[in-house]
This record gives structure tokens, C-alpha cells and sequence, in this order.
């Protein structure tokens, strides 16, 4: 696992929040434009401590908000997400202390089948203030799938998380970052081609803290078959986050 910080220095020319409007400008414009480039080893990186400015983690926990089964060759569907942590109480004390900790997360989703009974996605994501950034992958493994029968699922998750804040000791900004790593099981069973309810189990690390997780959630086909509605609770480290997720595609 790596821990990632940046440090900017303030310059005594530049009011902070000129600074950190400035910065978080560059950081989104980078995310969304270098994409899964942040993986990568950069310069000039320093190690940091290894906690996700929501306790609970769940803000640096990745899901597709997808139930079991594979999508076939054809398909390809773009979703646009809401993740939440319900409230300020999964805040870790330093980023309350700060005030620089995301509440609910922007995500949009892009997912592809193949012929095989694999799929593989991609997540960006982002606060209001895009103070908070993730970019994500995640690829599932179909196990069994068959008409009138529930679907079995294999499914690893691999996302990278990014937040900046001030520092009252240097007067500077920071940006930090965090690795988590998920490896679910999971099955569903699709209702008269309009629902399908899907739950779950599985292993998650956030840097060094590890949890099982467990969840839960459903699919509408709210407008067959090109737009798809899913809500998922999702349990973990002890603390429960709702996600919710519209797509359109095959």
C-alpha cells in the first residue's frame, strides 16, 4: 500500500483561498484529463498518513453499484453516481478539524462487456469544490449465469483517492492520497426482466486498516433496456453508506 503528499508553498504575494482555488483547479483539470495516470509513481511524492478523510473509509471505497452477470459483447453503458456517508459522525477528527472532508461524492461510470463473461469498468469522481478526487477500475468474472437461475459474480476493485487541505503548521497546501483495494462475491437474480435484487460479501483495505464488507442493493430497468436505476447499502469498517447510480446503454 502507498500514502501519497504533495506540498505547495504560499506564496506571501497570494491569499490562501487564491491558493487553494488555484490548486484544486489544476488537480481536477489533471484527474479528469490524465485519467488513471494518477496510478502511476510521480516525483517529488512523500509518504503520509494513511487515513481517508472520512473515517469510515467509505468515501475511498469503490463499487460499480452493478448486481451479478455478465453484459455481453454489445454492451456499453455510461452512469452518472451519488455516494454518501449519511452524515458528519464517519468524519476522522483531523478533517473536521480542517473542514476539508467530502459528504456526499460525484461519480460517472463507464462499463463494458465482452464476449467472454467478463466485464471491466471506469470511475471518476469528484466533490462540488473538487477538493476530493478518485479515479478507479474494476474488472468481474461471471461464474455462472443461466436463464431463470440467480447469477454468481467474482468482482476486484482498484481505486485511487485524492484531497488536498491547508497546513497551520507551514501555511501551505496539501494534497494526499490514498489507495483501497476491494475483492467482492456476489449474486443476483433478475425479476421479470425489470428487477434485479443482488447482495454480497467481500474484503476491503483502505493504505493499512482491512474489513470484510457486506451489501445489498437493486436494479430497475426503468426504461428498458437502456436506462438502468441501482441503490446499494454497502457495509463496512463498521459504518453503512447508501449509493445510488442512473445509467443509459446496453
Amino acid at each position: 500500500m502507498k500514502y501519497e503528499r504533495l506540498h505547495f508553498d504560499r506564496g506571501h504575494s497570494e491569499s490562501p483561498c487564491k491558493a487553494q482555488i488555484a490548486t484544486m483547479k489544476i488537480s481536477l483539470s489533471g484527474l479528469f484529463a490524465g485519467g488513471f495516470a494518477l496510478f502511476g509513481q510521480q516525483a517529488g511524492l512523500a509518504a503520509t498518513y494513511p487515513l481517508c478523510p472520512d473515517a469510515g473509509h467509505h468515501m475511498c471505497l469503490y463499487s460499480p453499484v452493478d448486481p451479478a452477470g455478465s453484459k455481453g459483447s454489445q454492451s456499453l453503458a455510461i452512469g452518472l453516481g451519488l455516494t454518501s456517508t449519511g452524515s458528519s459522525e464517519s468524519v476522522s477528527e483531523e478533517a473536521k478539524a480542517t473542514g476539508h472532508y467530502p459528504r456526499q461524492l460525484l461519480r460517472v461510470h463507464v462499463t463494458k462487456g465482452f464476449s467472454l463473461p467478463i466485464d471491466v469498468g471506469f470511475l471518476l469522481g469528484t466533490t462540488e469544490t473538487a477538493q476530493f478526487q478518485q479515479a478507479g477500475f474494476h474488472a468481474q468474472w461471471t461464474l455462472f449465469e443461466g436463464f431463470r437461475l440467480p447469477a454468481f459474480t467474482v468482482r476486484g476493485m482498484v481505486l485511487r483517492s485524492y484531497w488536498s487541505r491547508l497546513t497551520e503548521n507551514s501555511g501551505g497546501l496539501e494534497m494526499e492520497s490514498v489507495e483501497s483495494r476491494s475483492l467482492n462475491f456476489l449474486t443476483s437474480w433478475g425479476i421479470l426482466g425489470v428487477l434485479t435484487p443482488y447482495a454480497g460479501f467481500g474484503w476491503a483495505a483502505v493504505g493499512d486498516d482491512s474489513s470484510i464488507e457486506d451489501f445489498a442493493g437493486i436494479e430497475i430497468q426503468a426504461a428498458p433496456p437502456f436506462m438502468r436505476i441501482g441503490i446499494e447499502a454497502r457495509t463496512a469498517f463498521s459504518k453503512r453508506s447508501v449509493l445510488a447510480k442512473i445509467s443509459l446503454g446496453l
